[in-house]
């Protein structure tokens, strides 16, 4: 059995086992698929300038993809068809148009109605309101709904994952992280670690990579892209000869500071890789962080090639891996 049947078999097993808790309301479970978001709104504006107003606004380009794509595949519907099937949706964003809100509300809550769900409540007195709330919070609520994506991808992988790849990662890097099944190492070197999970219509990666911290300037974003270059122009190479991955900076590469690792300080570039002297893109999202017990910096990229198709969820995939790092606990000695 080839490592993509076998990962595609196992994921699919966790992820009925996953969907299948019961919690909620009537021990319901959830519904839906990655990457879709339910929009329920007030039935008079379902299919009204409002309404495409909002689906627009949703729909605004996600960034860091090498095409476009929107962050979720939205799906409106009125109240009146809101029954108990809908209210099990893994992502839901409730708005509310009446006279009653003085003032907007909204409110973020999870497993409201089942298990490893994600729920987003605005309430406004009227349309106009209900728009500006949305275009103001939009960024909020958004990322909100992508972390709860990457947590249901977490959670998978824990109960998938690849101990083999794992146990090399903390031989290597003295970290830990959860990959799941399908991943293989394709090359180590001193710093360096290349995996990655390979089908015979795409491929995703992984590339971990560490280096001595000296100081904050190695956070800078044209120091981490630079430092990218350098490594992966050695350790990545492309399909012909003299070919290699580099960064493609005709597009514009977002920096983040957030904090994604460890709940710590980590800096995210989302981007576009290519390969030099072929023709081979895709996107990337990076984590560069700091590992204060070995005084290193660390940066752990996630990469897809999948050409001319739809790459935001397998992105999402990848991100779920990077943001499940976490070291062990040190003993604090002088506490003894």
């Amino acid at each position: 059995m080839n490592s993509i049947l076998k990962y595609t078999i196992i994921l699919s097993y966790v992820l009925f086992s996953l969907t299948s808790c019961k919690n909620g309301i009537g021990g319901s479970s959830m519904t839906g698929e990655p990457g879709e978001l339910l929009v329920v709104i007030n039935d008079e504006y379902k299919n009204s300038e409002t309404g495409e107003q909002i689906c627009a606004v949703l729909n605004e380009e996600e960034i860091g993809l090498t095409q476009s794509e929107s962050p979720f595949s939205v799906l409106l519907i009125s109240r009146n068809n809101f029954s108990s099937t809908f209210r099990n949706y893994r992502n839901i964003l409730f708005l509310d148009v009446d006279k009653k809100f003085t003032k907007p509300q909204i409110q973020y809550r999870k497993d409201l109605w089942t298990q490893h769900q994600a729920y987003v409540s605005i309430g406004a007195g009227n349309a106009e309101e209900l728009k500006e709330v949305l275009n103001i919070k939009r960024s909020n609520i958004i990322e909100y709904f992508i972390q709860a994506e990457i947590e249901r991808y977490q959670q998978l992988y824990k109960q998938a994952n690849n101990q083999i790849v794992e146990k090399s990662i903390k031989k290597q890097f003295d970290i830990n992280i959860s990959v799941p099944v399908g991943y293989n190492v394709n090359k180590t070197a001193d710093g360096f670690m290349w995996i990655s999970l390979e089908s015979k219509v795409h491929s995703q990666g992984l590339i971990i990579y560490e280096r001595p911290y000296t100081d904050t300037a190695q956070f800078n974003k044209a120091n981490l892209l630079n430092y990218r270059d350098s490594i992966v122009k050695i350790h990545i190479p492309g399909p012909t000869e003299g070919s290699f991955m580099t960064t493609e900076y005709i597009l514009p590469t977002q920096y983040k500071v957030g904090k994604y690792i460890l709940d710590d300080f980590t800096v995210e570039l989302r981007g576009k890789w290519r390969v030099e002297n072929d023709f081979m893109a895709g996107p990337f999202t990076s984590y560069t962080f700091c590992n204060p017990g070995k005084n290193k910096l660390i940066t752990i990229e996630g990469y897809v090639y999948y050409p001319n198709k739809e790459k935001r969820n397998f992105m999402r995939q990848l991100q779920a891996i990077c943001r499940s790092v976490y070291f062990d606990k040190q003993v604090d000695k002088t506490a003894e």
